[in-house]
Protein backbone atom coordinates (compact mmCIF):
# COMPACT_ATOMS: atom_id res chain seq x y z
CA UNK A 1 0.00 0.00 0.00
CA UNK A 2 1.50 3.85 -1.14
CA UNK A 3 1.12 5.73 1.33
CA UNK A 4 -0.99 8.91 0.95
CA UNK A 5 0.20 10.47 4.52
CA UNK A 6 3.29 11.38 3.35
CA UNK A 7 3.71 15.10 1.09
CA UNK A 8 3.86 14.38 -2.52
CA UNK A 9 6.75 15.82 -4.33
CA UNK A 10 6.81 19.37 -6.43
CA UNK A 11 6.83 18.91 -9.91
CA UNK A 12 9.99 18.44 -11.55
CA UNK A 13 11.63 17.90 -8.24
CA UNK A 14 11.79 14.04 -8.75
CA UNK A 15 15.21 12.60 -9.48
CA UNK A 16 14.80 9.23 -9.03
CA UNK A 17 11.68 6.91 -9.19
CA UNK A 18 11.53 2.85 -9.27
CA UNK A 19 8.45 0.50 -7.60
CA UNK A 20 9.79 0.20 -4.04
CA UNK A 21 11.54 4.32 -3.63
CA UNK A 22 11.15 7.77 -5.05
CA UNK A 23 14.24 10.16 -4.57
CA UNK A 24 13.60 13.93 -4.83
CA UNK A 25 14.95 17.60 -3.99
CA UNK A 26 13.03 18.71 -0.95
CA UNK A 27 11.39 21.98 -2.54
CA UNK A 28 9.94 23.57 0.97
CA UNK A 29 12.29 26.61 1.99
CA UNK A 30 15.92 24.37 2.07
CA UNK A 31 18.42 25.63 4.36
CA UNK A 32 21.21 23.85 2.56
CA UNK A 33 21.30 23.38 -1.27
CA UNK A 34 20.59 19.84 -2.46
CA UNK A 35 18.58 18.68 0.42
CA UNK A 36 17.13 15.49 -0.53
CA UNK A 37 14.89 13.19 -0.03
CA UNK A 38 14.70 9.32 -0.05
CA UNK A 39 11.45 7.95 0.01
CA UNK A 40 10.26 4.29 0.74
CA UNK A 41 6.98 4.22 -1.20
CA UNK A 42 4.70 1.50 0.60
CA UNK A 43 3.46 2.85 4.07
CA UNK A 44 6.05 1.66 6.36
CA UNK A 45 6.61 3.09 10.14
CA UNK A 46 10.20 1.80 11.24
CA UNK A 47 12.88 0.57 9.03
CA UNK A 48 12.62 -2.67 11.77
CA UNK A 49 9.99 -3.41 9.57
CA UNK A 50 11.53 -3.85 6.15
CA UNK A 51 12.71 -7.42 4.98
CA UNK A 52 16.54 -7.72 5.01
CA UNK A 53 16.37 -7.62 0.91
CA UNK A 54 14.33 -4.10 1.16
CA UNK A 55 16.66 -2.90 3.52
CA UNK A 56 19.69 -3.54 1.44
CA UNK A 57 17.87 -2.48 -1.69
CA UNK A 58 17.37 1.07 0.11
CA UNK A 59 20.64 1.33 1.46
CA UNK A 60 22.15 0.62 -2.07
CA UNK A 61 19.49 3.40 -3.51
CA UNK A 62 21.06 5.39 -0.40
CA UNK A 63 24.48 4.76 -1.45
CA UNK A 64 24.27 5.82 -5.31
CA UNK A 65 22.05 9.23 -4.98
CA UNK A 66 24.57 10.16 -1.96
CA UNK A 67 27.74 9.61 -4.33
CA UNK A 68 25.14 11.47 -6.85
CA UNK A 69 24.89 14.13 -4.91
CA UNK A 70 28.96 14.73 -3.82
CA UNK A 71 29.04 14.95 -7.75
CA UNK A 72 26.35 17.61 -8.11
CA UNK A 73 27.16 19.80 -5.16
CA UNK A 74 30.77 19.47 -5.99
CA UNK A 75 31.37 18.90 -1.95
CA UNK A 76 33.30 16.09 0.16
CA UNK A 77 30.31 15.23 2.73
CA UNK A 78 26.74 14.39 2.62
CA UNK A 79 25.05 13.84 5.85
CA UNK A 80 22.68 11.46 6.04
CA UNK A 81 19.61 11.64 8.39
CA UNK A 82 16.91 8.53 9.10
CA UNK A 83 14.41 10.38 11.61
CA UNK A 84 11.39 8.39 12.68
CA UNK A 85 8.89 10.42 14.18
CA UNK A 86 6.97 10.76 10.96
CA UNK A 87 6.33 7.09 11.21
CA UNK A 88 7.31 6.63 7.29
CA UNK A 89 10.59 5.03 6.16
CA UNK A 90 12.62 7.98 4.75
CA UNK A 91 15.82 9.48 4.89
CA UNK A 92 17.43 12.67 4.61
CA UNK A 93 20.35 13.92 2.51
CA UNK A 94 22.26 17.16 3.07
CA UNK A 95 25.12 17.92 0.57
CA UNK A 96 28.37 19.77 3.05
CA UNK A 97 29.91 22.48 1.42
CA UNK A 98 33.23 23.18 2.24
CA UNK A 99 32.65 26.69 4.08
CA UNK A 100 34.77 28.41 7.05
CA UNK A 101 31.83 28.86 8.79
CA UNK A 102 31.12 27.09 12.43
CA UNK A 103 27.97 25.39 11.57
CA UNK A 104 28.07 21.61 11.53
CA UNK A 105 26.21 18.72 11.69
CA UNK A 106 23.04 18.89 12.87
CA UNK A 107 23.32 22.75 13.33
CA UNK A 108 22.78 23.01 9.51
CA UNK A 109 18.83 21.62 10.10
CA UNK A 110 18.21 24.70 12.62
CA UNK A 111 19.20 27.25 10.62
CA UNK A 112 17.65 30.23 9.13
CA UNK A 113 15.49 28.94 6.14
CA UNK A 114 16.34 30.30 2.60
CA UNK A 115 14.46 29.22 -0.32
CA UNK A 116 17.00 27.33 -2.60
CA UNK A 117 14.19 25.10 -4.70
CA UNK A 118 14.52 26.91 -7.84
CA UNK A 119 18.60 26.77 -8.04
CA UNK A 120 18.38 23.14 -6.36
CA UNK A 121 15.68 22.38 -9.79
CA UNK A 122 17.56 22.66 -12.38
CA UNK A 123 20.13 20.26 -10.81
CA UNK A 124 17.63 17.29 -11.64
CA UNK A 125 18.78 16.34 -14.86
CA UNK A 126 22.45 15.98 -13.95
CA UNK A 127 21.39 14.33 -10.53
CA UNK A 128 19.31 11.77 -12.85
CA UNK A 129 21.66 11.17 -14.77
CA UNK A 130 24.42 10.57 -12.35
CA UNK A 131 21.94 8.34 -10.28
CA UNK A 132 21.47 5.82 -13.30
CA UNK A 133 25.52 6.27 -13.71
CA UNK A 134 26.01 5.54 -10.09
CA UNK A 135 23.78 2.45 -10.50
CA UNK A 136 25.29 1.10 -13.69
CA UNK A 137 28.47 1.12 -11.96
CA UNK A 138 27.42 -0.19 -9.21
CA UNK A 139 27.71 -4.33 -7.98
CA UNK A 140 24.91 -5.54 -7.34
CA UNK A 141 23.39 -8.54 -5.52
CA UNK A 142 21.51 -10.76 -8.22
CA UNK A 143 18.29 -9.81 -6.85
CA UNK A 144 19.06 -6.39 -7.46
CA UNK A 145 20.78 -6.87 -10.67
CA UNK A 146 17.51 -8.28 -11.76
CA UNK A 147 15.78 -5.33 -10.85
CA UNK A 148 17.67 -2.97 -12.20
CA UNK A 149 17.48 -5.00 -15.61
CA UNK A 150 13.52 -5.28 -15.26
CA UNK A 151 13.76 -1.71 -15.25
CA UNK A 152 15.87 -0.76 -17.53
CA UNK A 153 13.51 -2.76 -20.37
Amino acid sequence: MENKKFPKPKRGSVFYNDRKIRVCLATDKNHVEGRTIIEWKKDVEDLNKLSLDDYQYLMKIIFVVRKALLEAYKTDKVYLAYIDEGKHVHWHLFPRKKCSCSIKGFLLMAQEKEDLSKRDLKKVPLLRSLVIKNLKKSKFSPKLREIYEKRKN
